[in-house]
């Protein structure tokens, strides 16, 4: 029978991510509302400006129209660079996310991407729902 261990370790070492009963950090939830489109199909979050994006687990995937989910974050920080992923491949991030203040997002519609430049990746400056 093979030790659990290197499991184990690798599962502590995502700090700022795994649920608080894990951590042992306090806990901040964020609604999520999916007003685009598309279907989110992945969340990465990461301290503000940081660029190290980790995963977050996602129930189900989010459909776009409005379906709505809670995630948790567990940490002491507060603001977060949220990324997130859509069925088609695209992906936006939504930058300097206080988590302290604000407790719900709406992921708005993504912009057209440009053609010649093939963007696949936006940078939203919309707000937080308060």
């Amino acid at each position: 029978m093979q030790s659990s261990r290197p499991a184990l370790l690798a599962l502590l070492l995502i700090t700022p991510f795994v649920p608080n009963a894990i951590a042992g950090e306090p806990a901040r939830y964020l609604e999520l509302v999916n007003r685009a489109h598309d279907t989110v199909t992945a969340v990465s979050a990461a301290p503000a400006g940081s660029g190290v994006f980790q995963p977050m687990p996602l129930p189900v995937p989010l459909r776009g129209g409005g379906d709505a989910t809670t995630l948790s974050v567990a940490g002491e920080r507060c603001r977060y660079d949220l990324q997130f992923t859509f069925r088609d491949g695209r992906a936006v991030v939504y930058p300097q996310v206080d988590l302290c203040r604000h407790r719900g997002l709406r992921i708005q519609p993504l912009p057209r991407a440009s053609v010649e430049d093939g963007a696949r990746v936006a940078t939203s400056r919309a707000a937080p729902t308060p």
